[in-house]
C-alpha cells in the first residue's frame, strides 16, 4: 500500500527571526535598501504573513531593524564613543614602496567597500602599513580592521592584534585554526575559502545541463583551491554528474613569481646598470612588470598539459581555480578552434576586471557584505557575534557559459 510521506517541516517565527538576525549581523543586507514587504517575505520563506511579522519583530527588538512607513530597513550602526576624531585603523602588509599593499582586485574592492560603509556609519579609515612590532591605535580609534594578505606569518598578526583592547575584525587569507582561541575580541572573516563557493559555480553549470565538468588548478596545494573543488564535487554528486580534476600541487602564483626574480636570462640580458642608464627611476616598475610577465608565462606553460588532458576527457564545462587560469583556458581553447561556449563552457572565480572585459562567467565575492559585517561588529561589540564568519557572493553569468 502507498505510504504517506511526512509533510515538510516549516520554520517557526523564532527560526526565521534567528536566521534574519544572523544575516543582518553578517552584512548580507544593505543599510540603504528596504527588506521585502511582509507578503514578499512570507512567500520567500514559505510561511504565513504573521509568522514573517514575528520574525521581523525579533530582529527589531535587538535594534537591528527600524520601520520607515510600511518597510523595514537594517539599522546603521552608531559610534559608541566620541574621543578624538572617530576612525577605524586599517592594518595591512607593507608594499615595496612602503605603502599599503593591495595588488589584486579583490583587495581593492574590499578596502574601497570598507571605506564606503564606514563613511555611512560616520567614521573614517586610517591606514597602517605593518610588517612587525606593536599595533598602537591612536586617539579616536573605535576599532581595527586587519588583513593577513601578504603577511609571511599570519599568526604574528594575530598575536599583535590580541593585545588590543578595542574591537578587532581580521580578514584571514587562509584558515588559522589556532587563531580564534587567542582572544575573544577578535572576529575572523573568511572571503573565498568556503566549499559553498565551488558548489555555487557547479550548480550554475548543472542548471545549464552540463553533466561532465573539468576542474583546472595549478595551485591545488592551497586550501582555497581544494575547497572549491570539493564544493564543485558535492554539487555534482547531488545531480549524478561527473567532475574530473586536472591539477598541480603548487601553493600560489608566488611559486613562479619568486624564482622569476633570479632568472639567469633576465639578469644577463637586463643588467641593473644598463637599465638605470636608459630608464632612470622607472627601473623598479619596469623590472617588476617584466618579472610578473615571466612568472605568469611559466604558469601558462604549466597549465598546457592540464588543458590538453581536460580536452581529451570530453568535459563540456571547465571550471578554473581563478579568473586568471580561466582566461588562459579560454584563450587556449579558442586558439585551437574550440567553440566557447558552443562546445565547452568556461567559468572562474574572483570576477576581476579582466574577467569583465573578456565577458567571462565568474564568481563574485561579497566584499560589501564583509565590510558591513565588520563595521557592525566594531560599532556594536557583542559576544553574540560569530567568531568566524564566511561571506558568500554570487555567480555572475556571462557569455562563456551556455546551455548544452
Amino acid at each position: 500500500m502507498p505510504v504517506a510521506l511526512p509533510s515538510p517541516s516549516r520554520l517557526t517565527a523564532q527560526d526565521l527571526g534567528e536566521r534574519l538576525v544572523r544575516e543582518l549581523r553578517e552584512g548580507r543586507h544593505s543599510w540603504e535598501v528596504a527588506l521585502p514587504s511582509l507578503k514578499e517575505l512570507a512567500l520567500l520563506w514559505g510561511c504565513h504573513v504573521q509568522t514573517a511579522s514575528k520574525a521581523l519583530d525579533a530582529a527589531s527588538g535587538l535594534g537591528l531593524l527600524e520601520r520607515r512607513g510600511r518597510f523595514h530597513y537594517p539599522v546603521r550602526p552608531q559610534i559608541l564613543r566620541k574621543t578624538g576624531t572617530p576612525h577605524i585603523l586599517c592594518v595591512g602588509a607593507v608594499a615595496s614602496d612602503g605603502h599599503f599593499w593591495m595588488d589584486s582586485d579583490r583587495e581593492s574592492d574590499f578596502w574601497r567597500e570598507l571605506g564606503a560603509q564606514a563613511a555611512m556609519a560616520g567614521v573614517s579609515l586610517v591606514r597602517m602599513p605593518w610588517d612587525a612590532g606593536r599595533i598602537v591605535p591612536g586617539p579616536g580609534a573605535v576599532g581595527v580592521v586587519a588583513s593577513t594578505w601578504h603577511q609571511h606569518d599570519p599568526m604574528v598578526v594575530c598575536r599583535a592584534l590580541s593585545r588590543l583592547r578595542i574591537p578587532v575584525c581580521l580578514w584571514v587569507e587562509e584558515h588559522i585554526l589556532e587563531a580564534p582561541s587567542l582572544d575573544s575580541r577578535i572576529r575572523f572573516h573568511d572571503l573565498g575559502y568556503a566549499t559553498s563557493i565551488g558548489a555555487a559555480v557547479g550548480r550554475h553549470l548543472l542548471e545549464l545541463g552540463h553533466a561532465h565538468i573539468a576542474f583546472l588548478s595549478p595551485w591545488q596545494g592551497s586550501q582555497w583551491s581544494r575547497n572549491r573543488l570539493q564544493g564543485l564535487r558535492e554539487a555534482a554528486q547531488e545531480h549524478g554528474a561527473r567532475v574530473d580534476a586536472f591539477c598541480l600541487e603548487g601553493e600560489s602564483e608566488w611559486d613562479r613569481l619568486i624564482p622569476a626574480r633570479t632568472d639567469p636570462v633576465l639578469v644577463k640580458h637586463f643588467p641593473e646598470a644598463a637599465l638605470r642608464r636608459i630608464l632612470g627611476d622607472s627601473v623598479p616598475r619596469v623590472r617588476d612588470f617584466v618579472i610578473a610577465e615571466l612568472g605568469w608565462n611559466r604558469v601558462r606553460q604549466d597549465m598546457v598539459p592540464l588543458m590538453e588532458r581536460a580536452l581529451e576527457s570530453g568535459a563540456t564545462a571547465w571550471v578554473a581555480a581563478n579568473d586568471i587560469c580561466a582566461l588562459y583556458a579560454l584563450r587556449w581553447l579558442r586558439e585551437r578552434g574550440v567553440a566557447v561556449p558552443g562546445r565547452i563552457s568556461v567559468a572562474g572565480f574572483d570576477d576581476f576586471v579582466e574577467a569583465l572585459r573578456a565577458d567571462l562567467t565568474s564568481y563574485r565575492f561579497s566584499s560589501a557584505g564583509m565590510a558591513r559585517a565588520m563595521i557592525h561588529q566594531i560599532l556594536t561589540p557583542s559576544r553574540s557575534h560569530p567568531v568566524l564568519t564566511r561571506h558568500e557572493g554570487m555567480v555572475v553569468a556571462r557569455a562563456t557559459t551556455a546551455r548544452i
